[in-house]
């Protein structure tokens, strides 16, 4: 399967499953899989300057993958867009394998910057995730979702990425 093809599901499975409280049904199940499908055929065929996907695949199976801009959005440093695991792969270390990854290479892009990504209030289990592998619950914020929806928002960062690409 081309890698494009599988990208887009894996994250409107992902939001299907982590965004239900906070975006609409109608958007989830007819929307968003297109618009994903839109969004990543962009991505792999005309990268923008900084962009860095990373892929996890089992065979030729695509199980995971993470996006990430290295020249950041702000003064946290790179920003981690995507992180999503197929669920059948969740809890095995397909996530933190992907994070560790791209902040070798966010490392090697800035050595000196950090790396931050935007969390969903609601989604306690990636807020555990990321406090696990050294991230700070830096602020709040709001995030507004293409469904229209304000979805309250923690900004995650990592001061240096040292620790994280080497551990």
């Amino acid at each position: 399967m081309w890698l494009g093809l599988r990208l887009p599901n894996i994250h409107a499975e992902s939001w299907r499953r982590t965004y239900g409280q906070v975006l609409t049904w109608h958007y989830l199940e007819h929307v968003a899989p297109s618009e994903r499908e839109r969004i990543w055929t962009e991505r792999l065929s005309e990268p923008k300057p900084g962009q860095y996907v990373l892929v996890a695949q089992v065979d030729d199976e695509v199980i995971g993958f993470g996006c990430a801009f290295l020249n950041g959005i702000n003064e946290l440093g790179a920003y981690l867009d995507n992180l999503h695991v197929a669920l059948p792969h969740q809890r095995a270390g397909v996530g933190r394998a992907l994070i560790q990854k791209i902040a070798q290479k966010c490392q090697e892009s800035d050595p000196h910057r950090g790396m931050c990504l935007l969390v969903n209030q609601d989604n306690a289990n990636a807020q555990a995730f990321y406090l696990r592998i050294g991230a700070t619950n830096t602020r709040t914020d709001v995030w507004n979702a293409p469904d229209g929806s304000v979805v309250p928002t923690y900004w995650f960062s990592w001061n240096n990425v040292g620790s994280l690409a080497h551990g």
